[in-house]
């Protein structure tokens, strides 16, 4: 200590159940904590989002809805991202989906199929203003791993503590 005094030192039980808490509540607020975007597109593409799957396959799910009357059309495209820090404009071997139309104002779609592991650039091409919001459903949902592991040091802490409590 600064002041030349000194601490009782803290069992590690203790600080795995502090960390464990944090690790697990962090976690959980952090996968739950999703909202659409709202995007003002004037006819040009633009990139809103990169995507990466994780170890595995990956579905994507878009909800799209027009804030605009009439809606205008509205596609996002799915391009494999090419490990440029910036999009050129390229939608060379992109998938297309047709989110939007003017007898559409709001819509859920999912991808037909899973993508391969890796990184994607979610494009939007539309002319009007948008509420947009991509869901990466997983194969192994890795994203996970860290709610479990803090909630693992949680019950060890605990558990430990309750072995120096009978002793």
């Amino acid at each position: 200590m600064a002041g030349g005094g000194d601490a009782p030192s803290i069992p590690v039980w203790d600080m795995a159940v502090l960390a464990g808490a944090t690790i697990l509540l962090s976690t959980i607020v952090i996968v739950s904590w999703t909202q659409p975007l709202n995007y003002n597109l004037n006819g040009n593409d633009q990139e809103v989002l990169t995507v990466h799957t994780g170890l595995s396959t990956a579905t994507l799910t878009f909800d799209a809805s027009c804030l605009d009357d009439p809606c205008q059309p509205l596609t996002v495209w799915v391009v494999p991202h090419d490990g440029e820090e910036s999009w050129d404009g390229s939608l060379a071997g992109a998938q297309e989906v047709q989110l939007l139309n003017s007898n559409t104002p709001e819509t859920s779609e999912t991808l037909n199929e899973p993508l391969p592991a890796g990184e994607y650039r979610i494009i939007l091409d539309g002319d009007g203003k948008y509420t947009f919001e991509t869901t990466v459903n997983r194969e192994i949902p890795h994203e996970f791993v860290p709610a479990i592991i803090g909630a693992l040091l949680m019950v060890w802490g605990i558990w430990r503590k309750q072995q120096e409590d009978l002793d």
